[in-house]
């Protein structure tokens, strides 16, 4: 069972009048359960405001010389979002043939609504520090 919650009243009404007489009913039955509770994931609004920024970014420094794609950008971007905002920012290794260095780090995809948000607002500060129109 998977709920989203907004507001506290209603989360406690589904809590108490759904989930607690749905996990209480399997507890006696003698299952071992499991509860998990997380922030929310990225919005699609989210997903499409960063993704449409750092393609204007990408396209305003391809125009000064920049030779790396919009993926490339999106990862620098997150990078140093991660480092500015003291979050872990992964690890640097060698490929697996020893012949690369391979970043695992930070991925968009498993953001929160609030690490989105925070990214956003850094992407916007970042493009306004470099002069770069992104509306």
């Amino acid at each position: 069972m998977k709920v989203t919650c907004w507001e506290p009243a209603p989360a406690h009404k589904e809590m108490m009048n759904v989930i607690w007489p749905m996990l209480k009913s399997m507890l006696m039955a003698g299952h071992r359960m499991t509860i998990e509770i997380k922030q929310s994931k990225r919005s699609t609004e989210q997903n499409a405001m960063f993704h449409s920024l750092i393609d204007k970014i990408s396209k305003a420094m391809a125009a000064v010389g920049s030779t790396w794609t919009a993926d490339d950008w999106k990862r620098l971007l997150i990078d140093q979002w991660a480092h500015d905002t003291n979050r872990k920012i992964g690890k640097v290794c060698p490929s697996l043939d020893g012949e690369r260095i391979v970043q695992l780090g930070l991925q968009s995809h498993k953001f929160t609504t609030t690490e989105s948000s925070e990214f956003i607002e850094f992407l916007l500060a970042w493009s306004a520090l470099k002069g770069i129109d992104v509306s």
